[in-house]
């Protein structure tokens, strides 16, 4: 059986969200979540389908896929362990804009919809600290469709690796995850190319230094390169 004390402390010193709350908050969130296990390959949440409150990931990963009615499924981004995901629904009360895949398994510190609301609307200070990651999110996709969509492709590649390295509602700044498990078929999708052209980028990344590339892993070696490469190419 999952130690919850143990999950909680783990995820508390790993420096995300979770560390940036006030005391009294932080123990309403653990008095209030629970541990689950996902099985290999099954939803923590679906697109569409009714909010389920908010998630920290305490082991493996969550996908963020975006489905398109034309039938894609585009990563959006990948929620490493100490990270959380979660906070649109649980902000507007709305189903959710994506699905969370757990591809490989992940457990989860998880707390429902009713709760989150009940910590976290009590106050306007403490609803800010509920919306700023999503806000942040916000910026970046305002960045994103500002400066990122008229990119080369390589740069475009480079700035993405960034992004599914780290905490989707976070800013830019700081070391990137490797990311396993990701098909360059998936990587080639998110960003509107196709598997050989990626292959080719990314070798020459590789050459150049800046990544790593391993049997389904990629590890960003020198992010202030890639970041470099990726604005001014």
């Amino acid at each position: 059986m999952v130690n919850k004390t143990a999950v909680f402390e783990a995820m508390l010193h790993s420096g995300g969200w979770l560390a940036t709350l006030p005391a009294d908050v932080r123990q309403a969130v653990f008095d209030a979540s629970s541990v689950r296990t996902i099985s290999p390959g099954a939803a923590l949440f679906e697109q569409d389908g009714p909010p389920t409150g908010l998630h920290g990931v305490f082991s493996g990963d969550i996908r963020v896929v975006g489905h398109s009615r034309d039938g894609r499924a585009v990563i959006m981004g990948v929620i490493h362990p100490g990270e959380w995901v979660g906070y649109l629904s649980t902000l507007d009360g709305l189903p959710h804009a994506y699905t969370g895949v757990a591809r490989y398994g992940a457990r989860t510190l998880s707390l429902a919809p009713a709760d989150a609301r009940r910590i976290f609307e009590r106050d306007v200070a403490t609803y800010r600290l509920l919306l700023a990651p999503e806000l942040a999110a916000s910026r970046k996709l305002a960045q994103f469709l500002i400066e990122g969509i008229g990119l080369p492709l390589a740069q475009r590649v480079a700035a993405r690796l960034c992004d599914l390295g780290r905490w989707p509602y976070g800013e830019d700044v700081g070391p990137v995850s490797p990311l396993d498990h990701i098909s360059q078929e998936e990587l080639a999708m998110s960003v509107g190319a196709t598997r050989p052209r990626i292959n080719e980028i990314l070798r020459d990344l590789a050459g150049r230094g800046m990544i790593e590339l391993g049997y389904g892993r990629i590890v960003v070696r020198n992010v202030a390169a890639l970041e470099q490469f990726a604005r001014d190419g």
